[in-house]
């Protein structure tokens, strides 16, 4: 896809990863410290299957001043890439 960058660091927050229901309040924190890991410019990709996320990650991308560049959809599969500021 055009556009959307590649990934320097991949956070997996889907049930077969062992986070069934990563709500905002287990996901945030995660991809907080996820972002702490990499430099200024560089992307985090979040892969989730909450539906709820949708909302919680873009939300939180706002509130952190960390700007969301892409969220593709995959069935139930979400990717978010969030470049770190």
């Amino acid at each position: 896809m055009a556009n959307v960058p590649t990934p320097d660091a991949v956070l997996e927050a889907t049930e077969a990863a062992g986070y069934e229901g990563a709500i905002c309040a287990t996901l945030t924190p995660l991809i907080k410290r996820r972002l702490d890991d990499l430099a200024s410019g560089q992307v985090l990709e979040i892969r989730t299957d909450d539906q709820s996320a949708r909302l919680d990650v873009p939300s939180w991308c706002r509130l952190s001043g960390n700007p969301l560049v892409a969220t593709l959809e995959e069935g139930p599969l979400i990717r978010f890439l969030i470049r770190k500021k």
